[in-house]
């Protein structure tokens, strides 16, 4: 090995270190941010927090008609002038629609004395809309770092400000400071994208006419990815409303610590392992075809429960820990459906890694199918649990819409004809 191969992989290897440190980061602080809501506001506050964390999350997939996907997948070749031509159209189309709902939010406020802490929470899903954006293309353009960086300090930054500030004086312990900085966070990471492109061709793409039709394409050839993403993030977040509905705002705050914790985990896992495994099933698809997919999505499936049943189990046993210093009472009292919740979600992850294995082999339409029937039996399954066990019925739902999910997708991928997955080795 040269001398400069040396440098250039340590260098790679430092990139690689601090990026997985700003993700980690990025998902230690919400979990923070959490149980500093359970902790120092009321389970009420967190409730509201979890619903408007669904909001910020669903809403731009209602608000992007898919076509996110599109464009960056695009802007891995596209010329830069096209490229930038392209999301100036679509950020223009976007910012539009924001507007529209901020004039609705600020009417219904005016006109019928509603919080104004709504108006926030909207400008609060703009930024983040835009924000991840921003993330996806400088991730598709290979500029992890500056991407990451951006993801920091709105997804972090921010939260390493605001609690501190809070612990210390208590007059900013309420849900509009929180979302204040939340906004600010936001606002900053996307004034430190304009200072990186700002020697993009961005004037001379501005400086011609808006061209409707480039809309109007994209909204065509990405309404089959529209489709998959709603199923997908419904399935993710529509429990906590319904939660919310049956059971009120005080236990949905359970729920939503609950949800936080169980999931924390396989957003870690996410981060870890998904990431690494995505691209060498896409691979392994393509050079080996569906046999060569099929037996590296069956090594991948093992490694991924193994690490899954480890690490829900890990998080499970370290909240217990944390509970005295949470000083909820209420918490104590629903051990069974903690636990219960976060069987659930390790269930679900691994039929959401039936989902990443469906996709990977270019089986599109299944994997929307199956996004979409995950959300009919989950509503259906909430409805039914939810009236009769509480939140124990909420995990049961989760548990069972996971497992006949899980069930089909593997059903989809592998026929359960495990004698040929064991058959022979990818590539082979």
């Amino acid at each position: 090995m040269s001398a400069a191969a040396v440098p250039a992989s340590l260098n790679r290897l430092l990139v690689d270190l601090i990026v997985m440190a700003m993700r980690a980061s990025v998902m230690g602080c919400k979990f923070g941010l959490a149980l500093f809501i359970a902790r120092y506001l009321d389970l009420s506050s967190l409730g509201l927090y979890g619903l408007a964390a669904g909001a910020i999350a669903a809403v731009p997939i209602v608000v992007n008609l898919g076509m996110n996907h599109l464009l960056m997948r695009d802007a891995v070749t596209a010329p830069a002038g096209e490229m930038i031509d392209s999301m100036r159209h679509y950020w223009s189309f976007v910012i539009s629609a924001y507007m529209v709902l901020l004039t609705i939010a600020i009417l219904v406020t005016i006109v019928l004395g509603a919080s104004g802490l709504w108006v926030l929470i909207v400008a609060v899903i703009l930024f983040e809309h835009v924000g991840n954006d921003i993330f996806y293309l400088l991730s598709s353009l290979q500029h992890h770092l500056s991407a990451n960086a951006i993801g920091f300090i709105r997804g972090a930054a921010w939260i390493l400000v605001y609690v501190p500030l809070a612990i210390w004086d208590p007059s900013f312990r309420a849900l509009p400071c929180l979302f204040g900085f939340w906004l600010a966070g936001s606002v900053v990471s996307i004034g430190l994208f304009v200072f990186l492109s700002w020697s993009w061709p961005w004037r001379a793409s501005f400086s011609r006419p808006f061209r409707p039709s480039v809309i109007t394409g994209a909204i065509r050839k990405s309404f089959l990815m529209l489709v998959s993403d709603l199923g997908f993030v419904a399935s993710q977040y529509i429990d906590r409303y319904l939660v919310t509905l049956l059971l009120g705002l005080k236990v949905a705050g359970i729920y939503f610590l609950f949800w936080t914790v169980g999931s924390s985990a396989t957003t870690f896992l996410a981060l870890v392992l998904q990431q690494k495994q995505r691209p060498l099933l896409i691979s392994a698809y393509r050079t080996g075809g569906s046999s060569a997919h099929c037996q590296l999505a069956w090594r991948f499936m093992q490694t991924t429960a193994l690490a899954t049943l480890a690490l829900s189990t890990a998080v499970g046993f370290a909240f217990q820990i944390l509970l005295p210093w949470l000083d909820q009472p209420a918490l104590a009292a629903q051990w069974s459906a903690f636990w219960l919740i976060v069987v659930g979600l390790a269930v679900r992850y691994m039929a959401d890694f039936g989902a990443l294995s469906l996709f990977t082999a270019h089986r599109d339409r299944l994997t929307t199918v199956t996004n979409v029937a995950s959300v009919c039996v989950s509503v259906i399954a909430q409805v039914s649990f939810l009236p009769l066990a509480g939140l124990h019925g909420a995990g049961a739902a989760i548990l069972f819409t996971s497992l006949v999910i899980a069930f089909w997708r593997y059903r989809l991928l592998f026929g359960f004809s495990l004698a040929n997955v064991d058959s022979g080795r990818v590539g082979a």
